[in-house]
Protein backbone atom coordinates (compact mmCIF):
# COMPACT_ATOMS: atom_id res chain seq x y z
CA UNK A 1 0.00 0.00 0.00
CA UNK A 2 1.07 3.59 -0.97
CA UNK A 3 0.00 6.83 0.59
CA UNK A 4 -1.46 7.55 -3.11
CA UNK A 5 -3.70 4.91 -2.99
CA UNK A 6 -7.05 5.97 -2.39
CA UNK A 7 -9.11 2.82 -3.40
CA UNK A 8 -7.82 0.92 0.12
CA UNK A 9 -10.44 -1.82 1.71
CA UNK A 10 -7.71 -3.36 3.75
CA UNK A 11 -4.72 -3.14 5.56
CA UNK A 12 -3.32 -6.32 7.40
CA UNK A 13 -4.87 -9.60 7.40
CA UNK A 14 -7.84 -11.28 9.71
CA UNK A 15 -8.16 -14.29 10.62
CA UNK A 16 -11.27 -15.44 8.66
CA UNK A 17 -12.37 -16.17 5.30
CA UNK A 18 -14.83 -14.98 2.72
CA UNK A 19 -16.53 -18.72 3.17
CA UNK A 20 -16.56 -18.70 6.66
CA UNK A 21 -18.53 -15.43 6.75
CA UNK A 22 -21.11 -16.92 4.04
CA UNK A 23 -20.96 -20.22 6.44
CA UNK A 24 -22.20 -17.85 9.55
CA UNK A 25 -25.38 -16.37 7.95
CA UNK A 26 -27.85 -18.92 8.49
CA UNK A 27 -26.56 -18.52 12.67
CA UNK A 28 -27.47 -14.55 12.28
CA UNK A 29 -30.35 -14.74 10.58
CA UNK A 30 -31.74 -16.88 13.42
CA UNK A 31 -31.02 -14.08 15.68
CA UNK A 32 -31.47 -11.51 13.51
CA UNK A 33 -35.79 -12.76 13.13
CA UNK A 34 -35.98 -12.27 17.00
CA UNK A 35 -34.78 -8.81 17.26
CA UNK A 36 -36.63 -6.66 19.41
CA UNK A 37 -37.34 -3.31 17.38
CA UNK A 38 -38.77 -4.22 14.18
CA UNK A 39 -38.45 -0.54 12.63
CA UNK A 40 -34.94 0.35 13.07
CA UNK A 41 -35.20 3.43 10.53
CA UNK A 42 -31.92 5.44 11.15
CA UNK A 43 -30.74 2.59 12.97
CA UNK A 44 -28.54 -0.50 11.81
CA UNK A 45 -30.32 -3.08 9.34
CA UNK A 46 -29.53 -6.40 8.75
CA UNK A 47 -25.92 -5.87 6.42
CA UNK A 48 -24.37 -4.05 9.29
CA UNK A 49 -26.14 -6.03 11.79
CA UNK A 50 -24.62 -9.25 10.74
CA UNK A 51 -20.92 -7.18 10.22
CA UNK A 52 -21.17 -5.93 13.74
CA UNK A 53 -21.98 -10.06 14.87
CA UNK A 54 -19.42 -11.09 13.29
CA UNK A 55 -16.35 -9.04 14.07
CA UNK A 56 -17.56 -9.45 17.93
CA UNK A 57 -17.63 -13.18 17.30
CA UNK A 58 -14.54 -13.87 15.81
CA UNK A 59 -12.70 -10.95 17.99
CA UNK A 60 -14.72 -12.08 21.55
CA UNK A 61 -13.70 -9.29 23.97
CA UNK A 62 -14.86 -9.05 27.55
CA UNK A 63 -15.92 -5.42 27.30
CA UNK A 64 -17.89 -3.71 24.78
CA UNK A 65 -18.57 0.06 24.63
CA UNK A 66 -21.25 1.16 22.69
CA UNK A 67 -21.03 4.99 21.40
CA UNK A 68 -24.13 5.64 19.63
CA UNK A 69 -27.79 3.64 21.05
CA UNK A 70 -30.56 5.69 19.29
CA UNK A 71 -33.53 3.41 19.69
CA UNK A 72 -30.89 0.04 21.09
CA UNK A 73 -31.15 -2.58 18.84
CA UNK A 74 -26.97 -2.05 18.40
CA UNK A 75 -27.22 -2.88 22.43
CA UNK A 76 -29.63 -5.93 22.01
CA UNK A 77 -27.27 -7.20 19.22
CA UNK A 78 -23.86 -7.06 21.25
CA UNK A 79 -25.74 -8.59 24.47
CA UNK A 80 -26.84 -11.55 22.54
CA UNK A 81 -23.99 -11.67 21.01
CA UNK A 82 -21.82 -11.69 23.96
CA UNK A 83 -23.97 -12.45 26.94
CA UNK A 84 -21.07 -12.78 29.29
CA UNK A 85 -19.29 -9.31 28.23
CA UNK A 86 -19.26 -6.49 30.11
CA UNK A 87 -21.12 -3.57 28.01
CA UNK A 88 -21.17 0.26 28.03
CA UNK A 89 -24.01 2.10 26.12
CA UNK A 90 -23.39 5.84 25.56
CA UNK A 91 -25.13 8.29 23.93
CA UNK A 92 -26.06 12.12 24.29
CA UNK A 93 -29.71 11.42 24.24
CA UNK A 94 -31.01 8.37 26.14
CA UNK A 95 -34.47 9.01 26.03
CA UNK A 96 -34.60 7.63 22.73
CA UNK A 97 -34.20 3.75 23.77
CA UNK A 98 -37.08 1.38 23.04
CA UNK A 99 -34.70 -1.68 23.98
CA UNK A 100 -33.31 -1.06 27.70
CA UNK A 101 -31.10 -3.45 28.89
CA UNK A 102 -30.58 -4.00 32.65
CA UNK A 103 -27.30 -5.79 32.53
CA UNK A 104 -25.73 -3.04 30.97
CA UNK A 105 -24.32 0.66 32.05
CA UNK A 106 -25.71 3.21 30.50
CA UNK A 107 -23.86 6.62 30.45
CA UNK A 108 -25.51 10.16 28.76
CA UNK A 109 -22.28 11.89 27.51
CA UNK A 110 -19.86 12.08 24.72
CA UNK A 111 -17.07 8.77 24.63
CA UNK A 112 -14.13 11.35 24.14
CA UNK A 113 -15.78 13.42 27.72
CA UNK A 114 -15.74 10.06 30.22
CA UNK A 115 -12.82 8.44 32.40
CA UNK A 116 -12.41 4.99 30.88
CA UNK A 117 -10.08 3.82 33.74
CA UNK A 118 -13.13 1.85 35.04
CA UNK A 119 -11.91 0.02 32.15
CA UNK A 120 -8.65 -2.29 33.22
CA UNK A 121 -8.36 -4.77 30.41
CA UNK A 122 -8.52 -2.68 27.44
CA UNK A 123 -6.79 -4.91 25.65
CA UNK A 124 -9.57 -7.18 25.42
CA UNK A 125 -12.32 -4.47 24.74
CA UNK A 126 -13.95 -3.42 21.60
CA UNK A 127 -14.92 -0.08 20.93
CA UNK A 128 -18.20 0.08 18.55
CA UNK A 129 -18.66 3.37 17.05
CA UNK A 130 -21.88 4.39 16.05
CA UNK A 131 -22.22 8.05 16.10
CA UNK A 132 -21.53 9.94 13.51
CA UNK A 133 -18.48 11.75 14.48
CA UNK A 134 -15.44 12.72 13.21
CA UNK A 135 -13.58 9.26 12.96
CA UNK A 136 -9.71 10.71 13.01
CA UNK A 137 -10.69 12.37 16.21
CA UNK A 138 -11.88 8.77 17.56
CA UNK A 139 -9.01 7.09 16.99
CA UNK A 140 -6.94 10.07 18.24
CA UNK A 141 -8.92 9.80 21.38
CA UNK A 142 -9.16 5.53 21.72
CA UNK A 143 -5.19 5.17 21.14
CA UNK A 144 -4.51 8.45 23.99
CA UNK A 145 -6.89 5.85 26.78
CA UNK A 146 -5.44 2.64 25.42
CA UNK A 147 -8.63 1.04 23.21
CA UNK A 148 -6.87 -0.72 20.27
CA UNK A 149 -9.65 -2.65 18.41
CA UNK A 150 -12.41 -0.55 16.93
CA UNK A 151 -15.33 -0.72 14.71
CA UNK A 152 -16.68 1.91 12.78
CA UNK A 153 -20.49 1.67 11.74
CA UNK A 154 -20.72 5.56 9.21
CA UNK A 155 -17.57 4.52 6.96
CA UNK A 156 -18.75 6.84 4.63
CA UNK A 157 -17.03 7.16 0.99
CA UNK A 158 -16.14 10.78 -0.83
CA UNK A 159 -18.75 13.47 -0.81
CA UNK A 160 -21.13 11.38 1.06
CA UNK A 161 -22.59 10.67 4.58
CA UNK A 162 -22.45 13.16 7.67
CA UNK A 163 -18.95 12.50 9.22
CA UNK A 164 -15.58 12.32 8.46
CA UNK A 165 -14.71 8.96 8.23
CA UNK A 166 -11.70 6.52 8.11
CA UNK A 167 -12.91 5.89 4.13
CA UNK A 168 -12.97 9.23 3.38
CA UNK A 169 -9.60 9.32 5.05
CA UNK A 170 -8.14 7.00 2.66
CA UNK A 171 -9.56 8.40 -0.45
CA UNK A 172 -8.13 11.87 0.70
CA UNK A 173 -11.48 13.40 0.78
CA UNK A 174 -11.74 16.39 3.55
CA UNK A 175 -14.94 16.43 4.75
CA UNK A 176 -17.55 19.61 4.39
CA UNK A 177 -20.61 19.45 6.56
CA UNK A 178 -23.80 20.11 6.29
CA UNK A 179 -25.15 22.85 8.13
CA UNK A 180 -28.77 23.27 9.14
CA UNK A 181 -30.47 25.87 11.35
CA UNK A 182 -33.02 23.12 13.16
CA UNK A 183 -35.72 25.15 15.61
CA UNK A 184 -35.57 28.79 16.41
CA UNK A 185 -35.18 31.01 19.12
CA UNK A 186 -34.59 29.61 23.02
CA UNK A 187 -35.57 25.77 21.91
CA UNK A 188 -32.49 26.07 19.50
CA UNK A 189 -30.46 27.73 21.81
CA UNK A 190 -31.30 24.93 24.62
CA UNK A 191 -30.64 22.17 22.20
CA UNK A 192 -27.02 23.81 21.51
CA UNK A 193 -26.42 24.45 25.14
CA UNK A 194 -26.89 20.61 26.65
CA UNK A 195 -25.37 19.14 23.76
CA UNK A 196 -21.57 18.90 25.15
CA UNK A 197 -20.06 18.01 21.19
CA UNK A 198 -18.19 20.86 19.21
CA UNK A 199 -20.21 21.50 15.53
CA UNK A 200 -18.06 19.79 12.72
CA UNK A 201 -15.68 21.13 10.85
CA UNK A 202 -14.66 21.39 7.15
CA UNK A 203 -11.77 19.66 6.98
CA UNK A 204 -9.96 20.00 3.71
CA UNK A 205 -8.50 17.20 1.62
CA UNK A 206 -6.03 16.01 2.57
CA UNK A 207 -2.76 13.26 2.58
CA UNK A 208 -1.54 13.79 5.65
CA UNK A 209 -4.30 11.64 8.18
CA UNK A 210 -4.18 9.08 5.52
CA UNK A 211 -0.59 8.88 6.74
CA UNK A 212 -1.30 9.06 10.32
CA UNK A 213 -3.58 6.43 9.60
CA UNK A 214 -1.26 4.04 7.70
CA UNK A 215 1.67 4.15 10.71
CA UNK A 216 -1.05 3.97 13.15
CA UNK A 217 -3.59 0.99 11.96
CA UNK A 218 -2.35 -2.45 11.97
CA UNK A 219 -5.49 -3.32 10.57
CA UNK A 220 -8.31 -1.76 8.69
CA UNK A 221 -11.08 -4.19 7.20
CA UNK A 222 -14.34 -3.20 5.40
CA UNK A 223 -16.64 -6.03 5.94
CA UNK A 224 -18.15 -7.35 2.46
CA UNK A 225 -21.77 -6.62 1.67
CA UNK A 226 -23.36 -9.56 1.35
CA UNK A 227 -25.27 -8.01 -1.65
CA UNK A 228 -24.34 -4.82 -3.59
CA UNK A 229 -27.74 -3.03 -4.47
CA UNK A 230 -27.85 -1.60 -8.26
CA UNK A 231 -27.45 1.33 -7.13
CA UNK A 232 -25.61 3.32 -4.49
CA UNK A 233 -27.52 4.02 -0.96
CA UNK A 234 -27.37 7.73 -2.66
CA UNK A 235 -29.19 6.44 -5.80
CA UNK A 236 -26.52 6.98 -8.02
CA UNK A 237 -24.31 5.03 -10.58
CA UNK A 238 -21.51 2.83 -8.96
CA UNK A 239 -18.24 4.02 -9.91
CA UNK A 240 -14.03 4.66 -8.74
CA UNK A 241 -15.66 6.83 -6.03
CA UNK A 242 -17.09 4.19 -4.13
CA UNK A 243 -14.22 1.25 -3.83
CA UNK A 244 -15.86 -1.63 -2.51
CA UNK A 245 -14.92 -5.11 -1.34
CA UNK A 246 -16.24 -7.58 -3.53
CA UNK A 247 -20.32 -9.13 -2.49
CA UNK A 248 -20.69 -12.16 -0.80
CA UNK A 249 -22.82 -13.04 -3.33
CA UNK A 250 -24.22 -12.04 -6.72
CA UNK A 251 -27.43 -13.37 -7.09
CA UNK A 252 -29.82 -15.06 -4.40
CA UNK A 253 -28.61 -18.62 -4.16
CA UNK A 254 -31.29 -19.29 -1.13
CA UNK A 255 -34.10 -17.68 -0.26
CA UNK A 256 -33.29 -17.09 3.09
CA UNK A 257 -30.84 -14.71 1.83
CA UNK A 258 -33.91 -12.37 1.13
CA UNK A 259 -33.31 -9.77 3.82
CA UNK A 260 -30.05 -8.76 2.82
CA UNK A 261 -31.37 -8.48 -1.05
CA UNK A 262 -33.75 -6.41 0.43
CA UNK A 263 -31.87 -3.94 2.82
CA UNK A 264 -28.72 -3.98 0.93
CA UNK A 265 -28.55 -0.10 0.20
CA UNK A 266 -27.96 0.21 3.97
CA UNK A 267 -24.80 -1.25 3.50
CA UNK A 268 -21.76 1.47 3.87
CA UNK A 269 -18.79 -0.01 4.57
CA UNK A 270 -18.67 -1.03 8.26
CA UNK A 271 -15.10 -1.27 9.32
CA UNK A 272 -12.75 -2.98 11.59
CA UNK A 273 -10.01 -0.79 12.47
CA UNK A 274 -7.24 -2.17 15.48
CA UNK A 275 -4.51 0.29 16.42
CA UNK A 276 -0.53 -0.90 16.68
CA UNK A 277 1.33 -1.41 19.95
Amino acid sequence: MTLLNNKLTKIGNVEWTREEIKEAIPEFLQLYHSKPIKDNVLGMRSPHMFATWFLLKKLNPTTVIESGIWKGQGTWLIEKTLPNAKIYSIDIELKKREYISNKVSYFENDFSLLDWSIVTDKENTVVFFDDHQNAFSRIEQAKKVGFKKLIFEDNYPYQVGDCYSLKKIFQHAGFKPVITNKGKGLRRRIREFFNPLPPPITILPNQEDAFYLQQNLSTYYEFPPVFKSQKTRWKDDWNEEYPTSLPLYETKEQNYLSVFEEEAMQYTWICLAILKG
